[in-house]
């Protein structure tokens, strides 16, 4: 982030017929994870000694959620956007805790419905384009390569839920598919989406990143930049002690990396304020298998 980070903020909107209600000033606590593939994402959002009449009104006349985190100083930046799913209140001695289980694209998963043929000649991206727009509550992201894909030699017959023809066709054409923040997102298998955050001690990073079979996982102070489909310049940052050479380019666990899932968690009462993200190795631009 271009800001220093210190100073956490984190912001909940609530909205639905009862109008907008805005929480900054209140202890709240997150949990936000997000996928590049097509399982919705889910957050488990709390905040705490709403009044009464507001607590009533969540998951009622407040259904839907946005939560913005940031620094001080600094842009709030939205990491969740859904509905809300399940209420849970709590009183923890004098405060009472409401916790919320929320949802991305939750109508565009139980009420996006198709029944549509199109001719021979169609391209896969005027059907991925279509079943975007047949999902209700959801918006067209970004989408990355699926440009360029050949036309079908026959006649596509689109039925059933909007989200699993979008899963057929995303298996018959290698790309991914997901709803981010109530937009929906395309990318091919083997490509990135827009944005590099570059990582290292300097920049927020936590301790060493671990390597696993795909590539790395990473976890730094939290940074909303870091989202599933774009990358992070890794950069380990480590001085071999013998020669005091920096090693932040060669060093293990270095590199460009695409994000394949992120977890968010933090609190506005608390030192817990993080990101923690899993990543493919990406050389010469494209993914690597």
């Amino acid at each position: 982030m271009s800001v220093r980070q210190w100073g956490r903020v984190a912001e909940v909107t609530v909205s639905g017929k009862a109008g907008n209600l805005v929480v900054r000033d209140l202890k709240i606590e997150f949990s936000v994870s997000k996928g590049i593939g097509s399982k919705q994402n889910t957050a488990t959002i709390a905040i705490w000694n709403l009044t009464a009449s507001h607590r009533k009104q969540l998951g009622e006349e407040f259904d839907k959620i946005e939560l913005k985190v940031g620094y001080k100083g600094g842009p709030l930046s939205t990491i969740f956007k859904g509905n809300i799913r399940d209420v849970t209140h709590t009183k923890e001695t004098a405060d009472v805790k409401s916790e919320m289980e929320c949802g991305d694209g939750d109508e565009a998963f139980s009420k996006g419905a198709v029944s549509k043929t199109f001719p021979a000649g169609t391209k896969p991206k005027q059907i991925v384009e279509y079943l975007a727009d047949e999902m209700p509550g959801a918006t067209k992201g970004e989408m990355k390569g699926i440009d360029d894909l050949p036309a079908y030699k026959r006649p596509v017959t689109l039925f059933g839920w909007s989200w699993s023809e979008m899963d057929k066709i995303g298996r018959e054409h290698g790309f991914y598919w997901s709803i981010q923040n109530g937009q929906v997102e395309a990318v091919k298998n083997d490509q990135v989406l827009q944005g590099t955050t570059v990582l290292s001690s300097e920049t927020g990073m936590l301790s060493i990143p671990e390597i696993t079979d795909k590539g790395v996982k990473i976890k730094a102070l939290l940074n909303p930049n870091i989202a599933p489909g774009r990358q992070i310049d890794v950069r380990s940052d480590f001085l071999d002690e013998g020669s005091g050479r920096d090693k932040r380019k060669t060093d293990q666990g270095g590199g460009i990396f695409r994000v394949s899932d992120v977890t968010y968690s933090g609190t506005t009462r608390g030192e817990e304020f993080y990101v923690e993200a899993e990543g493919s190795r990406v050389e010469g631009g494209k993914v690597v298998k």
